[in-house]
Parts: C-alpha cells; structure tokens; sequence
C-alpha cells in the first residue's frame, strides 16, 4: 500500500502543477487605463460614474491581415456614453479621417477616450467583436 502512495504522489504533484500554471495562463490584466468592451455590452471607468456601450461596427474596410494593400483603410464604431443623466454617442475610427469627421479620439465627462484596437481584423480569426479604449482624465 505504502508504494502505490509512493507512485501517486508524483503525479498528483504534476497534475496541480499544471493546474497552477493553465489558470495563470487564462489570467489576463488590462492596464490602469484602458477598457475593453464586446459588441453590444457595456463597461463602467472606474472610480466614476462614465458607462460606455459599443454600439455597433458601422464599417470596416480596414486591409485584411496577410495582404498589402495601397490603402490601409479604417473601421468606424458606435459608442455610447452615459454619466448621471448626461448621454451622448459618438462615432469613432481606427485612425483619424478628416473626409469622413472622424476621430480616433473623444472627450466625455471630464475624461478622453482613445480607440487603440478593434478586433476581429478581417481576415483574421473568428472572435468576438470587441474594442479596446484607453482613457485619461482631461
């Protein structure tokens, strides 16, 4: 009895060895300052009372990955904020387009929001559309 206790405390150290290191894998930690959300879900800045809701991709003719192309073109999202009963909507690019009054960028409730990454990149692999922001105190 002794040895089987001998031949099972190995792998019982393996297998929560593994357990250990997949659970820390799974673990993502976004910065102090920026915010990711999934299409059509909402996210509070914390330590305020701004709530952001990404609305909708109103286009997106941004290069598919692996290909070169002449233009890089751009990807507009809907986002709406709301603080107290202040809300407003704003439409925002992946890159800044004067042709089209588009910013990368917003100001809202004392605070300006960046737009630094929208997946899925088309072509690329099939995800959940989600934005990531990055804000700072104005």
């Amino acid at each position: 009895m002794n040895f089987k206790i001998f031949l099972l405390a190995p792998a019982l150290l393996l297998m929560n060895n593994c357990k250990t290191q997949t659970s820390q894998a799974d673990t993502s930690v976004a910065s102090a300052n920026t915010i990711r959300i999934n299409l059509e879900k909402q996210a509070k800045i914390p330590n305020s009372q701004v709530n952001l809701k990404f609305r909708d991709i109103t286009e997106d003719s941004r290069c598919p990955v692996d290909v070169t192309c002449v233009w890089e073109g751009i990807a507009i999202v809907n986002i709406e904020a709301t603080s107290g009963s202040q809300t407003n909507s704003f439409q925002v690019g992946t890159r800044d387009f004067s042709a089209k009054n588009v910013s990368k960028s917003f100001s809202f409730s004392g605070y300006k929001f960046t737009l630094v990454e929208l997946k899925p990149q088309p072509g690329g692999k099939a995800e959940a559309a989600s934005l990531t922001l990055k804000y700072e105190k104005e």
